[in-house]
Formats: C-alpha cells, sequence, structure tokens
C-alpha cells in the first residue's frame, strides 16, 4: 500500500536542490509540521498555482464529518498549467499530518461500504466549483471521478486515471481515513504528484 512513498519522499528531499517541475511556490519536505499554510481561494478552499499545476482544496464538506465516522472527504481542483499531459491516479495523492502521519485514499470498496453522504458533497462543492470555472474560463472541464457519486449522475463510475491535457481542468472529491489522532481543528498537507514529474506541489490547510 506504500510502496510508492520511498520514491515521494525522496523526490520532497530533492525539491531544495531540483526546484520542483510542478512549479508550486511551497513546496516543504516530509515531515516538516511548521509550514505557512496555503493561500485562500475562498473562507473554506485553500490552494497553490503553480507554473506546472494548480492545485485547489476544498474543506467545506470535512468539516461536517462526524467524529465516530472513519472517512472524511476533500475537495480538489486540478489545472494543468503546462505545456504536456498530466497524469494523476490513486497513489498522486497523499494526505500528511502535523505529527508527520501519512495516509493514502481509501478503496473503492471502503468508501462504497462506510460512506453514504456523496451526494451532500457535490451539493457544497458547488461555489468552489463557480470559483474554478472563472479562473479557468476558455479551458476545458475533464471528468475526474476517482470515487463513485450517486447512481445515476453522470459519473457514477469510478476511474483509476485522470488526464489533463494543455490547460484542462478538474474537480473531485477524494477520500482519506480520518487521521487517529483527529480531524477537526488541525492542520494536514495535501501532497500531490503527477505521473512522470519529480517535484509534487503540497497545499497545506486547515479543517474546522
Amino acid at each position: 500500500m506504500y510502496s510508492r512513498w520511498p520514491f515521494v519522499a525522496l523526490a520532497l528531499g530533492l525539491i531544495g536542490l531540483a526546484g520542483g517541475c510542478l512549479g508550486s511556490p511551497r513546496v516543504v519536505p516530509a515531515g516538516a509540521v511548521e509550514d505557512p499554510i496555503s493561500a485562500k481561494l475562498l473562507p473554506l478552499v485553500y490552494y497553490e498555482d503553480g507554473a506546472v499545476l494548480f492545485v485547489g482544496v476544498d474543506t467545506r464538506a470535512a468539516q461536517y464529518t462526524k467524529d465516530a465516522e472513519s472517512l472524511f472527504p476533500v475537495g480538489v481542483g486540478l489545472g494543468n498549467r503546462s505545456r504536456r499531459t498530466l497524469s494523476f491516479d490513486r497513489e498522486s495523492f497523499i494526505l500528511e499530518t502535523a505529527a508527520g502521519q501519512v495516509y493514502r485514499l481509501v478503496s473503492v470498496q471502503e468508501f462504497n461500504e462506510h460512506y453514504k453522504r456523496s451526494a451532500t458533497d457535490r451539493q457544497l462543492a458547488e461555489t468552489f466549483l463557480e470559483k474554478l470555472q472563472i479562473r479557468f474560463a476558455g479551458s476545458a472541464f475533464r471528468r475526474g471521478t476517482l470515487f463513485p457519486a450517486r447512481a445515476g449522475a453522470p459519473d457514477s463510475t469510478a476511474i483509476d486515471k485522470v488526464e489533463l491535457g494543455t490547460t484542462d481542468w478538474t474537480h473531485m472529491y477524494l477520500y482519506f481515513p480520518v487521521p487517529s489522532d483527529g480531524l477537526h481543528g488541525r492542520r494536514f498537507k495535501l501532497i500531490v504528484s503527477a505521473e512522470g514529474q519529480l517535484g509534487p506541489i503540497v497545499v497545506s490547510f486547515d479543517v474546522r
């Protein structure tokens, strides 16, 4: 499950020397806890916008996660700023806590068995989607559902890989395990790596 993490950690460590292919202004080593929080696009949306990739993190749905729940949602917007196609799969996204704990995405099976609020999550994403549409006006939207939506929706079937051509953008929900030391009132980092790129982008955000 964590077989790719050593390579991600190595890439993070090389950023200071190599400059970070994704162009993030705030790429930091894994395990660092005093990272400055990322800029806000909306009161509950944090983002980093580099030369190659835009990453926005929407925490509005996450704030409604109850203490007894085992999964929580992270709304994500991705925009390709590069001159090549960028590909993302389930290994492209890592959640790290302030204590250095690392979490991968839950499986689609776990999501189907334990999470029932995806329709509500989609409704809560409307304001963020409006901002993304303005930010990427004139660019093509690509479907990016690594997790299925409610039955009958156009994106009700999960896909395993998201590809963004030049200037393309997408929006999706990612689902992670609720960290063992809690979710609310804590700071996290979403580490996003495109296939074939050395340096990830890191978005530092809080969950209310």
